[in-house]
């Protein structure tokens, strides 16, 4: 299980200049998606190709309630946990495990923990021990927690049943701006944006098990990392490009690029058969299959609403999709690409969800805030 929040492109951090690379062609895509089916392609190219359309055009089936607009069904309740006794400063990533809920809070070098029920604050992680310096993304598997400390080129383990220090990984490690992270067993893959590599690690012992770099892997301000049947994908958010690799040998399976729509990718969320890619530069959501590697739809334009989409959660077969500029979150119905709510209430600068049983947590970095969704 991973998550990672992050301060968005349009923040003070750099850029890289995007170039196209890749490996797949537009016309290997066709052919893949058309194995799948003639109907399926139809609805793929069709989802992918919709007309943009306003909420005010779709007729009484779209309404407008509290900032939300509905294509069907209620929207989900927000509860809003701004309190001072929780200790948020900038917070950017968030996670769900154990029954608790870990946030990093990515200007004030700490990692706070609420109950998952009931929003209340446990516990915040703030003394020198832990060494948080911009903690700005969380991995959670076994017990344990790993926190990205990005300008400290950084990773903090902590216990994840009493929020004890174990130990924090740097210096030979080769970190560098250690940006993303994704756990599978016991490998643990850091995404390093200011190095173009990625780093695996024994998630048991701490060793450093591989540093995956140059050649084909054409790694280019990577951001983001997501774990599905077997492979391991790498967003490069400066080479408009996704990675795939074997996550059992590191080995490298393709680069994604040339007709996936990807400017900017920056977030991934992945299911046994699906990978979404947001992509802030053109505020669009890819969504390719996993197993073939083949374009299923691209999700943008008026009738979405994504501005600078910054953060992505899948579950219980809903797509969310945190909009760091347009300052809202938006519920897709997983299957179809069909756009089910935008809630635009109470956020500001959302960069970080996360999925926990029925609710979804989103971070809120100018607000100082986390909400909790939880359907209608």
């Amino acid at each position: 299980m991973e998550t990672t929040g992050h301060i968005p492109r349009h923040a003070a951090r750099r850029v890289l200049i995007p170039a196209d690379r890749g490996t797949r062609t537009a016309v290997s895509i066709v052919a893949a998606v058309a194995m799948i089916g003639a109907g399926a392609a139809i609805a793929g190219v069709a989802s992918a190709q919709l007309a943009p359309v306003a909420c005010r055009d779709l007729g009484a089936g779209c309404r407008s309630n509290l900032g939300t607009a509905s294509l069907t069904g209620p929207p989900p309740t927000a509860r809003v946990f701004a309190s001072a006794a929780d200790g948020f400063r900038g917070p950017s990533a968030v996670a769900a495990a154990g029954g608790r809920l870990w946030v990093t809070n990515v200007l004030g070098n700490s990692v706070t923990a609420l109950s998952a029920a009931s929003g209340a604050h446990q516990l915040t992680l703030r003394s020198a021990a832990y060494a948080f310096r911009g903690p700005n993304a969380l991995a959670i598997g076994s017990g344990h927690i790993w926190v990205a400390n990005v300008p400290a080129n950084s990773v903090t383990e902590i216990n994840a049943a009493t929020g004890q220090h174990e130990r924090t990984l740097s210096g030979h490690y080769g970190f560098s701006s250690p940006y993303a992270l994704a756990l599978s067993g016991r490998r643990l893959w850091v995404a390093n944006a200011g190095g173009n590599s990625v780093t695996e690690i024994n998630a048991a012992t701490g060793a450093r098990a591989a540093a995956l770099s140059g050649g084909r892997y054409r790694f280019r301000d990577p951001q983001a990392l997501a774990v599905s049947a077997g492979r391991l994908w790498v967003a490069n958010a400066g080479g408009r490009s996704v990675t795939e690799i074997n996550a059992r040998t590191g080995a490298w399976i393709a680069t994604l690029s040339s007709g996936y729509g990807l400017s900017h990718p920056a977030a991934l969320a992945a299911t046994s058969q699906d990978l979404w890619i947001a992509s802030e530069a053109g505020n669009s959501v890819t969504e390719l299959s996993t197993v073939t590697g083949a374009l299923v739809r691209i999700m943008s334009g008026r009738r979405y609403g994504f501005d600078d989409p910054a953060a992505l959660a899948v579950a219980g077969g809903h797509l969310w999709v945190a909009s760091a500029l347009g300052n809202s979150v938006s519920e897709i119905d997983a299957g179809t690409g069909a756009l089910l709510h935008t809630m635009s209430a109470g956020f500001a600068n959302p960069t970080g969800l996360a999925a926990s049983g029925s609710d979804v947590w989103v971070t809120s970095l100018g607000s100082d805030s986390v909400t909790r969704l939880r359907a209608g």
